[in-house]
């Protein structure tokens, strides 16, 4: 065993520290009572918990060398400053007596602060100088340059540490060795159960016994040198290290240098003496597990000669599975083998008898094909089609065929000899989807035309007009369902269903432009050969584009009329027939594809309903009529400003019904062509008519005789009208928009084939001479007996003496109000100015006629007092004009009246007219 440095001084710390430590619990903690005071020397010091294992392990390394050298205290180098001036030791205790005094103000007002007593100079001031630079350097204080995220950044740096240092911690501290106290315990287990084993007990070996002695040697040690801030050259801690020890360091005698030496051999003593029992704990730790290594290498020999032994038997092992393998195994393999051959010669001669069942059943479907069974066809195409694929879980009739057939089908799909046969079934079922597509549109095309040949134009304008509420197109025939439902179906199994679909909107495409074809004009000589022309023919042969525009400009306005009307109730009722059409084929397609959970050739079910809805090409098929019959109105564009204000409105009429019915079908306003051709037709018509019967009046005014005129009961109904209508519409106006053709009509739709030609120019000389018609009052002579005698006009609680420009300009401002009062009110600034310039332009053409040099002609040959009787009648007008627009306005915000001081002006100037004629024709005054 070690020795502590002196004679008689050596212990068995091994043996007395085993028995011990054998008391200590095996999962408790080192049981090292650390003092409360270092005050007395070898009171049981314990441990700090912060200690460097590191530093301890060197100093027991180096006690471990020949005759327990230490390192001198001599090699210790201590600052001049610090030497003490105490001469003389007592009882192991050093000249440093710090502690005697620690805390106390009398030295030190901030209690135990050496550093203040080193710099003041507080204590032993006989022997201890003020401190120079040198011994205490003057401290730099730096500017703070930290970053101001200087926290964030150390709290990152602790965090990435912080495994580490309590790693560190725990392994560098003596007394958190916990693992010692387990090897401890371990080791007590161990060496009782081998106790007990042997049959021995041993009070000398207890190792409890040498546990304790190994505690008690370890704590004679002081704490401060197991504290993790121990450092020799602090004056402090140096103190404590020499505790009492005097080495006489200010006296230089003989026998100081003596006594001095006895200090540095009891110091070096004490020193080696806890260096021993530090060691001592750690080296018989250590040592009480030797016994676990030679017990190791013990297990290691036995390992080695079991293994022998194993390798041994596994050769032996070995050689019998070889025996086994080639007397038994290969033997059976062989045999196995050949029934695997035999087996897969079965499944190449089933696969061969399948491809001859392909080859079968194709040539009975081309019988089925040439004999027109499509249905059965397509049945025997899909079990074909299964027994390719080797699927023979759903198709009853190739379980029939293959009932009996030992394996299950193989795929054939990629067998070369049958590239030809897949691609003929392919063909055969297009072929087959093509025929069932030409049926399925024929069923559609014929309910479509049986459809409008059975409704007439009046019921279309009826409901167009909201007369009737009656829908016939929503009637369909369960026959018709049925045929399209089967039909759908079969077209499922061919999977040509989308394609179907498109073939129809081809073809209704085609039948809504026959439509256009059908009511076009046509020359005589083709007449008689087209009169059987239907809905669904192709276009009359000869007509190309310059010779139909010369034929729809020869129409008369009643021919023109009719084909527009024609056209458009034929097209509606074509039009929504189709989207009954749709909203059944897509029910009825979308329910088989449901059902059926297969055949469908769509992918997802945005692309299904996309395919399947004919609604995009029923709205190109609006846009195509819209756009068609649009060129064809521009075609009389100059013929259509000359008409009757009649028959504009019924022109008027029916392209605003189908434009409102066109977009209540789409539900959107597809095109805005016809929409803007009919905006650019009205206009011309504003400007046109206005001129034309400002010269009317300018006409009739020249030739006027002013002679009175009978009034035609129609016409003071007219007037009468005319002054209602300021509260009011009359009922007579609105029914010129009535489309309706009644028994009663003046001029009947005549059939187009039995038109004459008529050039522009007599086409307006016809429509002026039917205006006076109408207006002027000029009836048949078997109508004048019922006209009497009247000859004035009355208007509200006034009477006029009628005259023939009176009346036609009475017929053409009703003309004027009646446009106002059925055209859009966007017009309305136009048709007021209108009316305003008709009622100027006859007071300035009538004052024209009847003056010379600004005066009235009392001699002029002219009536003047029915002049003035008409300037009079229309002078009430101007007030009846005003307050009619006045009224509309009420109805539209965009409409701008004429300003009041125009009207004002107006009736100033009829005024002013009258009031000259009156004066130039009263008699003379008495002389």
């Amino acid at each position: 065993m070690y020795k502590n440095g002196t004679e008689g001084g050596g212990t068995n710390e091994s043996g007395s520290l085993k028995g011990r430590l054998s008391e200590v619990p095996f999962d408790s903690t080192p049981k090292i009572v650390v003092p409360d005071t270092p005050t007395k020397s070898m009171e049981s010091p314990s441990i700090g918990d912060n200690t460097s294992l590191n530093d301890d392990l060197a100093s027991i390394a180096g006690s471990r060398l020949p005759n327990s050298s230490r390192m001198s205290i001599d090699s210790y180098s201590l600052r001049p400053s610090f030497e003490s001036s105490v001469a003389g030791r007592h009882n192991r205790s050093f000249g440093f007596d710090n502690e005697n005094h620690s805390g106390s103000v009398e030295y030190s007002p901030l209690g135990n602060n050496s550093i203040f007593e080193i710099v003041m100079n507080t204590r032993r001031k006989n022997w201890l100088s003020y401190p120079t630079v040198n011994d205490i350097p003057p401290v730099v204080l730096s500017s703070n340059s930290l970053d101001s995220s200087w926290k964030t950044v150390v709290h990152k740096y602790v965090n990435d540490i912080k495994y580490e240092s309590s790693v560190y911690e725990s392994t560098n501290n003596l007394k958190s060795m916990t693992r010692m106290e387990q090897l401890k315990q371990l080791e007590r287990y161990d060496s009782t159960a081998l106790d007990s084993a042997n049959g021995e007990s041993n009070s000398e070996n207890d190792p409890d016994l040498e546990v304790k002695e190994g505690i008690k040697e370890l704590e004679e040690v002081p704490s401060f040198y197991f504290e993790k801030d121990f450092q020799l050259d602090n004056a402090r801690t140096f103190h404590r290290v020499l505790e009492e020890i005097d080495l006489h360091l200010n006296k230089f005698t003989l026998e100081d240098q003596t006594q001095r030496e006895e200090a540095y051999v009891e110091f070096k003593e004490k020193l080696n003496y806890y260096l021993d029992a530090v060691e001592g704990l750690l080296v018989g730790e250590i040592s009480k597990s030797s016994h676990k290594f030679f017990h190791a290498l013990r297990d290691v020999d036995s390992i080695q000669q079991k293994a022998k032994c194993t390798v041994s038997e596994i050769d032996r092992l070995s050689k019998t599975i070889e025996y086994i393998d080639s007397e038994k195994i290969q033997k059976r393999v062989a045999n196995l083998r050949k029934i695997f051959k035999r087996k897969s010669l079965q499944r190449l001669e089933q696969g061969l008898l399948q491809v001859k069942q392909v080859l079968i059943r194709t040539e009975e479907c081309k019988i089925l094909y040439e004999n027109e069974k499509y249905d059965e066809c397509l049945d025997l195409i899909h079990s074909i089609d299964c027994l390719i694929k080797g699927d023979d879980s759903k198709d009853e009739t190739l379980q029939s065929w293959v009932s009996d057939w030992p394996y299950k089908l193989i795929e054939l799909k990629s067998v070369p000899a049958l590239t030809e046969t897949r691609e003929y079934l392919t063909n055969m079922r297009i072929e087959i989807g093509g025929k069932y597509s030409l049926k399925f549109c024929e069923i559609l095309l014929r309910d479509l035309r049986h459809y409008c040949s059975s409704v007439t134009a009046n019921e279309t304008l009826s409901r167009l007009q909201n007369m009737t509420r009656e829908k016939k197109f929503l009637e369909l025939d369960s026959e018709l369902i049925s045929s399209v439902a089967s039909l759908i179906h079969q077209l499922c199994r061919c999977d040509e269903l989308a394609s179907s679909f498109n073939l129809y909107q081809d073809k209704f495409t085609a039948e809504v432009k026959s439509i256009i074809k059908k009511y076009l004009p046509q020359e005589r000589n083709q007449a008689s050969s087209d009169s059987q022309f239907s809905v669904g023919s192709s276009q009359p042969t000869g007509s190309s584009g310059s010779k139909i525009s010369r034929l729809i400009k020869e129409q008369t306005p009643a021919e023109f009329q009719g084909m527009l009307v024609n056209t458009f109730t034929n097209s509606s009722e074509v039009l929504r027939r189709l989207y009954r059409h749709q909203k059944l084929l897509l029910d009825v397609s979308l329910n088989e594809i449901t059902i059926n959970g297969q055949g469908s050739p769509l992918s997802s079910e945005h692309d299904m309903i996309s395919q399947l809805d004919i609604r995009t090409e029923i709205n190109e098929a609006i846009r195509i009529i819209q756009l068609r019959m649009g060129k064809i109105i521009a075609v009389r564009r100059d013929l259509t400003s000359s008409l009757r204000f009649d028959h504009f409105l019924k022109l008027y009429s029916i392209c605003v019904l189908f434009i409102q019915e066109c977009e209540a079908i789409s539900g959107e306003f597809l095109t805005k062509y016809l929409s803007d051709i009919l905006a650019g037709q009205i206009k011309n018509y504003n400007i046109s008519q206005r001129n034309r019967k400002i010269k009317n009046i300018q006409k009739k005014l020249e030739c006027e005789k002013w002679m009175p005129s009978i009034v035609h009961s129609s016409v003071q109904k007219d007037v009468n009208d005319i002054v209602s209508s300021m509260d009011l519409d009359p009922l007579d106006w609105i029914k010129y928009s009535d489309l309706i053709t009644r028994e009663t009509d003046e001029e009947p739709v005549k059939d187009h084939t039995k038109v004459e030609s008529k050039t522009e120019g007599e086409q307006n000389e016809q429509n002026e001479n039917n205006e006076n018609n109408v207006t002027s009052g000029d009836v048949s002579n078997g109508d004048r007996a019922n006209l009497g005698h009247r000859k004035s006009v009355v208007v509200g609680d006034k009477t006029f003496v009628a005259s023939d420009s009176l009346l036609s300009t009475i017929g053409v401002i009703k003309e004027t109000l009646i446009l106002s009062t059925n055209l859009p009110v966007m017009y309305l600034s136009d048709f007021e100015k209108m009316a305003y310039d008709i009622l100027k332009n006859f007071n300035d053409f009538a004052m024209a006629t009847a003056t010379q040099n600004g005066r009235p002609l009392s001699k002029s040959g002219k009536n003047l007092s029915i002049m003035g009787e008409s300037l009079d009648c229309l002078a009430e007008f101007v007030l009846i004009v005003q307050k009619f627009y006045r009224r509309l306005s009420s109805f539209s915000r965009d409409f701008v009246l004429l300003d009041q001081t125009s009207y004002t002006l107006l009736s100033q100037q009829y005024q002013s007219s009258t009031e000259s004629i009156y004066l130039a024709n009263a008699p003379p005054p008495p002389v």
